[in-house]
């Protein structure tokens, strides 16, 4: 870089000032970083933990229970599945009123 023309020793002075000042105020000081870490603290609720402890849960069981799929294929194949068609209607039923309440 090159500067040309006359820098009067003031001009110098008070840009030098205005660097120390500017490192002052950015850079933080060990105070500042010891108030903020112990201001920043984050605690979770027991029920927070417990609620994340359902969610683990809840995400190791698996979705298809192949037991049951299997046990009720064996039924089609035998000829022994039944259809109960009350239960079936009243589980539509339920469900709508579920639904209509939420």
């Amino acid at each position: 870089m090159e500067i040309s023309g006359r820098i009067s020793p003031i001009k110098i002075g008070a840009y030098l000032n205005n660097i120390k000042e500017k490192d002052k105020i950015s850079a933080p000081t060990a105070h500042t970083s010891e108030a903020a870490a112990k201001r920043d603290k984050v605690e979770l609720s027991q029920t927070v933990r417990e609620v994340n402890k359902a969610r683990e849960e809840l995400a190791s069981i698996p979705d298809i229970r192949a037991e049951k799929v299997d046990e009720i294929k064996r039924q089609i194949d035998d000829g022994t599945y039944k259809i109960d068609g009350n239960k079936i209607a009243f589980n539509m039923i339920r469900q709508s009123l579920i639904d209509e309440i939420a």
